[in-house]
């Protein structure tokens, strides 16, 4: 049976691990880019080449932002465009000369990372986030419509002046794990398989992996245990898949349909991304922030991409992406119980971080 990036159940088992240090909407598209085209409102071909420019925008802005360093307050999309923000002319001169647009700003990379930890240290409470938007050059702060600590957040902001902005939400943000029939303690979705050329594995949510120490596919074949489990702090677990008639196969699932992967990236402000999982299949949508800390029930975990795609239980851990890139693993959503929200918000951590951590590559990427 070859093993198809879709749903695992856990159960209890004992095998010994190797040594390491909304649902589909009925007559929805069946590819990336058709459901890119729904989400977006404009033709195949548009989504097609939209696709295809966001991916080469996405590598230019990890080489520039790699060399400016500190002399940058980040980058994002806008109106087709790779927007770089600077801090001096000499940069903005890079930048121009590699084909991006430049924007000088006031404020760079660590002086707002200084501050969204200097706020993430003030009281606060769950459902309270916060992060950074390169295009308002900003730490933005995201409140409980009724938080009782809201105004101490408010206060230590002040210091901050105008590089803070606050705003509010409805629901709770909580980790997207889900039970179903069928699942003997939990229900998650695979991320990514993965290889260290000598055995396979299943990178997933660490929310997922704590606490189940072994996985099976619906129909019952055994995937294999739990060997790590990186959460709170961070959200991503491996699963070691070693069970007799599983594989890995190196698409995303579509649902229906699949597409290859061909590697990972980091993820931008303005990216057009589609998530995929076991409770709402595919769906898609725009990275709204990057880096951004999430207060949730389950804890506070960091460095999540945040997009304004809608996922339920369930969906935890499955991979969010473009076109053949892979860039983060479901973590947490704000939602109302069962259902989303009337603008659904869901966090993303980056899976190149797990793939760091773990010394293992994707499986299938060249």
């Amino acid at each position: 049976m070859a093993f198809i990036p879709t749903a695992a159940a856990a159960e209890p088992a004992d095998q010994p691990a190797p040594a390491r240090g909304g649902a589909v909407i009925a007559g929805a598209a069946t590819d990336l880019a058709g459901a890119l085209a729904e989400h977006r409102g404009i033709g195949r071909d548009a989504a097609e080449r939209l696709l295809r420019a966001e991916n080469a925008q996405v590598e230019l802005a990890g080489r520039l932002t790699a060399e400016l360093g500190a002399k940058t307050g980040g980058s994002y999309l806008s109106g087709g465009e790779l927007v770089v923000t600077v801090t001096d002319a000499a940069s903005a001169a890079k930048v121009t000369a590699a084909g991006a647009k430049a924007r000088v700003v006031a404020r760079g990379d660590q002086q707002l990372r200084s501050i969204q930890r200097a706020l993430e240290n003030a009281p606060s409470e769950p459902n309270t986030t916060w992060g950074v938007d390169p295009q308002t050059n900003q730490v933005v702060v995201s409140l409980p419509k009724s938080g009782a600590k809201n105004a101490a957040q408010r206060l230590a902001a002040r210091r901050f002046g105008a590089a803070v902005r606050f705003e509010t939400e409805s629901g709770t943000i909580q980790p997207n794990v889900g039970i179903s029939s069928g699942d003997a303690m939990g229900g998650c979705s695979v991320g990514f398989t993965a290889t260290d050329n000598s055995f396979n594995y299943i990178i997933t949510a660490g929310h997922c992996t704590q606490g189940f120490p072994h996985w099976t596919l619906p129909d019952g074949s055994d995937v294999g245990p739990s060997l790590e489990s990186n959460y709170p702090g961070d959200d991503f677990g491996l699963i070691w898949m070693n069970g007799p008639s599983v594989w890995p196969t190196g698409v995303f699932n579509l649902w229906p349909g699949s597409q290859g992967i061909h590697g990972w990236a980091t993820a931008v402000r303005g990216l057009s991304v589609c998530n995929s999982g076991k409770t709402t299949g595919l769906r898609c949508g725009t990275v709204l922030r990057t880096n951004v800390t999430v207060n949730g029930t389950g804890g506070t975990v960091r460095q999540m991409v945040e997009t304004n795609i809608c996922t339920l239980g369930g969906d935890s851990g499955g991979p969010l992406f473009a076109n053949h890139i892979g860039y983060a693993l479901n973590s947490h959503a704000n939602r109302n119980g069962s259902q989303c929200n009337a603008t659904p918000r869901t966090w993303h951590q980056p899976v190149g971080e797990a793939i760091n951590a773990y010394q293992v590559v994707i499986y299938g990427a060249p």
